[in-house]
Protein backbone atom coordinates (compact mmCIF):
# COMPACT_ATOMS: atom_id res chain seq x y z
CA UNK A 1 0.00 0.00 0.00
CA UNK A 2 1.57 3.68 -0.88
CA UNK A 3 1.69 5.73 2.13
CA UNK A 4 -0.15 9.04 1.98
CA UNK A 5 2.03 11.87 1.63
CA UNK A 6 0.59 15.54 2.78
CA UNK A 7 1.79 18.84 2.52
CA UNK A 8 1.70 21.43 5.69
CA UNK A 9 2.41 24.78 4.74
CA UNK A 10 1.49 28.88 6.29
CA UNK A 11 -0.44 31.41 5.28
CA UNK A 12 2.03 34.04 4.40
CA UNK A 13 3.52 31.38 1.70
CA UNK A 14 0.82 32.58 -0.48
CA UNK A 15 -0.02 28.88 -1.88
CA UNK A 16 -2.14 29.21 -5.36
CA UNK A 17 -5.71 28.87 -4.05
CA UNK A 18 -6.29 26.05 -6.50
CA UNK A 19 -3.70 24.12 -4.70
CA UNK A 20 -3.97 24.71 -1.65
CA UNK A 21 -8.01 23.02 -1.85
CA UNK A 22 -6.71 19.77 -2.63
CA UNK A 23 -7.24 17.36 0.48
CA UNK A 24 -3.84 16.51 1.53
CA UNK A 25 -3.09 20.00 2.56
CA UNK A 26 -3.30 22.37 5.31
CA UNK A 27 -2.56 25.62 5.32
CA UNK A 28 -1.48 26.95 9.22
CA UNK A 29 -2.29 30.85 9.83
CA UNK A 30 -0.02 33.00 11.17
CA UNK A 31 -1.72 35.43 13.82
CA UNK A 32 -2.45 39.22 12.75
CA UNK A 33 -3.09 42.02 16.26
CA UNK A 34 -5.09 44.65 15.43
CA UNK A 35 -7.17 47.07 17.92
CA UNK A 36 -6.48 44.34 20.71
CA UNK A 37 -7.93 41.22 19.05
CA UNK A 38 -5.76 38.35 17.47
CA UNK A 39 -6.69 37.20 14.30
CA UNK A 40 -5.98 33.79 12.21
CA UNK A 41 -4.69 35.15 8.83
CA UNK A 42 -6.78 34.69 5.84
CA UNK A 43 -9.68 32.59 7.99
CA UNK A 44 -10.86 35.12 10.05
CA UNK A 45 -9.02 38.01 8.28
CA UNK A 46 -8.50 39.06 4.56
CA UNK A 47 -6.21 41.17 2.99
CA UNK A 48 -8.76 43.73 2.35
CA UNK A 49 -9.89 44.59 6.13
CA UNK A 50 -5.73 44.93 6.93
CA UNK A 51 -5.45 47.70 3.77
CA UNK A 52 -8.67 49.79 5.14
CA UNK A 53 -6.93 49.17 8.83
CA UNK A 54 -3.59 50.92 7.67
CA UNK A 55 -5.34 53.41 5.36
CA UNK A 56 -6.55 54.25 8.82
CA UNK A 57 -3.62 54.48 9.96
CA UNK A 58 -3.88 51.78 12.43
CA UNK A 59 -0.86 49.33 11.63
CA UNK A 60 -1.82 45.73 12.80
CA UNK A 61 1.46 43.62 14.33
CA UNK A 62 1.66 40.53 12.97
CA UNK A 63 3.09 36.89 14.69
CA UNK A 64 4.29 33.41 13.55
CA UNK A 65 1.66 30.28 14.62
CA UNK A 66 2.11 29.03 17.86
CA UNK A 67 3.55 25.38 18.32
CA UNK A 68 -0.34 24.53 19.65
CA UNK A 69 -1.73 25.83 16.02
CA UNK A 70 0.69 23.82 14.04
CA UNK A 71 -0.22 20.66 15.65
CA UNK A 72 -3.50 21.30 15.00
CA UNK A 73 -2.98 21.20 11.25
CA UNK A 74 -0.93 18.05 11.94
CA UNK A 75 -2.87 16.30 13.59
CA UNK A 76 -5.99 17.11 10.94
CA UNK A 77 -4.01 15.69 8.55
CA UNK A 78 -3.09 12.55 10.58
CA UNK A 79 -6.99 12.16 11.47
CA UNK A 80 -7.39 12.36 7.52
CA UNK A 81 -5.11 9.18 7.36
CA UNK A 82 -1.31 10.78 6.20
CA UNK A 83 1.69 9.11 7.82
CA UNK A 84 4.06 11.56 6.19
CA UNK A 85 4.20 15.84 5.83
CA UNK A 86 6.23 17.50 4.34
CA UNK A 87 6.08 20.96 5.56
CA UNK A 88 7.20 24.31 3.77
CA UNK A 89 7.59 27.87 5.37
CA UNK A 90 8.34 31.12 4.82
CA UNK A 91 12.45 32.11 5.02
CA UNK A 92 13.70 31.42 8.47
CA UNK A 93 15.25 34.91 7.62
CA UNK A 94 12.43 36.97 8.03
CA UNK A 95 9.85 34.64 10.42
CA UNK A 96 10.09 31.82 13.07
CA UNK A 97 7.75 30.39 11.80
CA UNK A 98 10.17 28.11 10.23
CA UNK A 99 11.43 27.05 14.03
CA UNK A 100 7.76 26.69 15.04
CA UNK A 101 7.32 23.88 12.38
CA UNK A 102 10.29 22.01 13.32
CA UNK A 103 9.30 22.17 17.02
CA UNK A 104 6.02 20.96 16.42
CA UNK A 105 7.08 18.42 14.34
CA UNK A 106 9.10 17.10 16.94
CA UNK A 107 6.50 17.08 19.45
CA UNK A 108 4.22 15.04 17.65
CA UNK A 109 4.56 11.20 17.80
CA UNK A 110 4.37 8.84 14.77
CA UNK A 111 4.48 11.04 12.10
CA UNK A 112 7.71 11.75 9.93
CA UNK A 113 7.97 15.29 8.88
CA UNK A 114 10.44 17.22 6.96
CA UNK A 115 10.09 21.16 7.57
CA UNK A 116 11.68 22.95 4.46
CA UNK A 117 12.68 26.61 4.42
CA UNK A 118 11.94 28.29 1.07
CA UNK A 119 14.20 31.24 1.55
CA UNK A 120 11.54 33.00 0.35
CA UNK A 121 8.10 34.72 0.96
CA UNK A 122 4.60 35.13 -0.12
CA UNK A 123 4.04 33.84 -3.81
CA UNK A 124 7.63 32.42 -4.18
CA UNK A 125 7.70 30.25 -0.85
CA UNK A 126 3.93 29.39 -2.14
CA UNK A 127 5.22 28.14 -5.93
CA UNK A 128 7.78 26.41 -3.97
CA UNK A 129 5.02 24.56 -1.86
CA UNK A 130 3.11 23.99 -5.42
CA UNK A 131 6.54 22.20 -6.60
CA UNK A 132 5.99 19.68 -3.88
CA UNK A 133 2.25 19.29 -4.18
CA UNK A 134 3.07 17.88 -7.72
CA UNK A 135 5.77 15.67 -7.07
CA UNK A 136 3.29 14.01 -3.84
CA UNK A 137 0.60 13.89 -6.98
CA UNK A 138 3.12 11.93 -9.23
CA UNK A 139 3.99 9.39 -6.45
CA UNK A 140 7.77 10.64 -5.97
CA UNK A 141 8.69 8.65 -3.12
CA UNK A 142 9.01 11.26 -0.02
CA UNK A 143 12.82 11.42 0.41
CA UNK A 144 13.34 11.94 -3.17
CA UNK A 145 10.88 14.49 -3.04
CA UNK A 146 12.79 16.46 -0.08
CA UNK A 147 15.88 16.49 -2.57
CA UNK A 148 14.05 17.84 -5.32
CA UNK A 149 12.22 20.51 -3.42
CA UNK A 150 15.79 21.47 -2.06
CA UNK A 151 17.69 21.89 -4.80
CA UNK A 152 14.39 24.02 -6.36
CA UNK A 153 14.77 26.47 -3.09
CA UNK A 154 18.25 27.36 -4.01
CA UNK A 155 17.27 28.41 -8.14
CA UNK A 156 13.66 29.73 -7.17
CA UNK A 157 13.57 33.80 -6.77
CA UNK A 158 10.64 36.00 -5.83
CA UNK A 159 10.88 40.01 -7.05
CA UNK A 160 8.79 42.26 -6.08
CA UNK A 161 8.22 46.12 -5.89
CA UNK A 162 6.44 48.46 -3.34
CA UNK A 163 5.77 51.60 -3.89
CA UNK A 164 6.96 52.60 0.08
CA UNK A 165 8.94 51.24 2.17
CA UNK A 166 7.83 52.33 4.81
CA UNK A 167 6.09 49.61 6.20
CA UNK A 168 8.74 47.28 6.24
CA UNK A 169 10.45 49.65 8.37
CA UNK A 170 7.47 50.02 10.54
CA UNK A 171 7.52 46.17 11.22
CA UNK A 172 11.34 45.69 11.67
CA UNK A 173 11.32 43.41 8.05
CA UNK A 174 13.66 45.52 6.13
CA UNK A 175 16.79 43.76 6.02
CA UNK A 176 19.74 44.30 4.01
CA UNK A 177 17.10 47.08 2.36
CA UNK A 178 17.60 49.33 5.25
CA UNK A 179 20.45 51.53 3.20
CA UNK A 180 17.61 52.69 0.62
CA UNK A 181 15.82 54.98 3.80
CA UNK A 182 17.03 58.32 3.95
CA UNK A 183 18.06 58.03 -0.21
CA UNK A 184 16.13 59.75 -2.63
CA UNK A 185 12.44 59.92 -1.78
CA UNK A 186 11.39 59.52 -5.45
CA UNK A 187 13.31 55.91 -5.16
CA UNK A 188 11.55 52.87 -6.47
CA UNK A 189 13.16 49.43 -5.57
CA UNK A 190 13.22 45.73 -6.86
CA UNK A 191 13.27 43.70 -3.56
CA UNK A 192 14.00 39.85 -3.51
CA UNK A 193 15.69 37.33 -1.06
CA UNK A 194 19.46 36.27 -0.97
CA UNK A 195 20.70 33.00 -0.71
CA UNK A 196 19.96 33.09 3.55
CA UNK A 197 16.62 34.51 2.72
CA UNK A 198 16.61 38.19 3.76
CA UNK A 199 15.35 40.67 1.68
CA UNK A 200 17.94 42.76 -0.13
CA UNK A 201 17.24 45.72 -3.36
CA UNK A 202 18.21 43.97 -6.14
CA UNK A 203 17.34 46.69 -8.41
CA UNK A 204 16.82 50.78 -7.85
CA UNK A 205 14.30 52.80 -10.17
CA UNK A 206 13.13 56.58 -10.75
CA UNK A 207 9.65 55.61 -11.40
CA UNK A 208 6.69 53.27 -11.11
CA UNK A 209 6.87 52.57 -14.77
CA UNK A 210 10.57 51.98 -14.91
CA UNK A 211 10.08 49.66 -11.61
CA UNK A 212 7.89 47.37 -13.10
CA UNK A 213 9.39 47.14 -16.27
CA UNK A 214 12.63 46.30 -14.19
CA UNK A 215 10.60 43.72 -12.76
CA UNK A 216 9.36 41.95 -15.61
CA UNK A 217 12.94 41.55 -16.98
CA UNK A 218 14.38 40.22 -13.83
CA UNK A 219 11.70 37.39 -13.78
CA UNK A 220 11.92 36.90 -17.48
CA UNK A 221 15.62 36.17 -17.48
CA UNK A 222 15.69 34.25 -14.38
CA UNK A 223 12.46 31.93 -15.97
CA UNK A 224 14.34 31.37 -19.70
CA UNK A 225 17.52 29.79 -17.45
CA UNK A 226 15.58 26.87 -17.25
CA UNK A 227 12.57 24.70 -19.57
CA UNK A 228 10.99 23.54 -16.36
CA UNK A 229 10.16 26.67 -14.07
CA UNK A 230 6.62 28.37 -12.82
CA UNK A 231 5.38 31.42 -12.86
CA UNK A 232 3.20 33.45 -10.35
CA UNK A 233 2.11 37.24 -9.91
CA UNK A 234 1.02 38.22 -6.68
CA UNK A 235 -0.68 41.78 -5.91
CA UNK A 236 -1.02 43.72 -2.26
CA UNK A 237 -4.34 45.72 -3.26
CA UNK A 238 -3.62 46.63 -6.86
CA UNK A 239 -5.63 44.07 -9.13
CA UNK A 240 -5.36 45.78 -12.38
CA UNK A 241 -1.00 46.32 -12.18
CA UNK A 242 -1.46 42.76 -11.50
CA UNK A 243 -3.30 42.72 -15.04
CA UNK A 244 -1.20 44.40 -16.83
CA UNK A 245 2.30 42.17 -15.43
CA UNK A 246 0.17 39.22 -15.92
CA UNK A 247 -1.05 39.65 -19.60
CA UNK A 248 3.21 41.11 -19.76
CA UNK A 249 4.44 37.72 -18.97
CA UNK A 250 1.25 35.61 -20.93
CA UNK A 251 3.20 38.01 -23.84
CA UNK A 252 6.47 36.86 -23.28
CA UNK A 253 5.40 32.71 -22.76
CA UNK A 254 1.98 32.24 -24.10
CA UNK A 255 2.46 28.50 -23.24
CA UNK A 256 2.96 28.95 -19.45
CA UNK A 257 0.58 28.36 -16.87
CA UNK A 258 0.72 31.42 -14.35
CA UNK A 259 -0.41 31.74 -11.07
CA UNK A 260 -1.99 34.64 -9.54
CA UNK A 261 -3.59 36.03 -6.57
CA UNK A 262 -3.29 38.24 -3.85
CA UNK A 263 -0.53 38.18 -1.18
CA UNK A 264 -1.99 37.42 2.85
CA UNK A 265 -2.96 39.83 5.17
CA UNK A 266 0.01 39.30 7.48
CA UNK A 267 2.31 39.62 4.28
CA UNK A 268 -0.15 42.94 3.56
CA UNK A 269 0.80 44.58 6.94
CA UNK A 270 4.58 44.65 5.95
CA UNK A 271 4.40 45.68 2.65
CA UNK A 272 1.48 48.14 2.43
CA UNK A 273 -1.42 48.51 -0.14
CA UNK A 274 0.39 48.60 -3.81
CA UNK A 275 2.61 45.56 -3.91
CA UNK A 276 3.69 43.44 -7.12
CA UNK A 277 5.18 40.43 -7.07
CA UNK A 278 6.74 37.86 -9.51
CA UNK A 279 8.05 34.39 -8.25
CA UNK A 280 9.68 32.01 -10.66
CA UNK A 281 10.13 28.46 -8.71
CA UNK A 282 12.47 26.12 -11.06
CA UNK A 283 12.48 22.38 -10.60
Amino acid sequence: MTTKIALLVDSASDVPTEITANENIEVVPLIVTANGQEYLDRETIQPEEVYQMIAHNQIPKTASPTVGIVKKSIEKLTNRGYQQIIAVTISSGLSITNRVFKQAAEESDGIKMTVIDSKNIGIGSGLVAAYAEELINNQVAYNEIVTRVEESVIKSRVYFYIPTLKYLRIGGRIGKVAGLIGSALNIKPIISCNPQGIYYPIAKTRSEKKAIGKLLDLAVTHAQKSDHFRMGVAQGNDDSLMKQVTAELKNRFPEQKIYTGNVSPALGVHTGPGLIGIAVQID
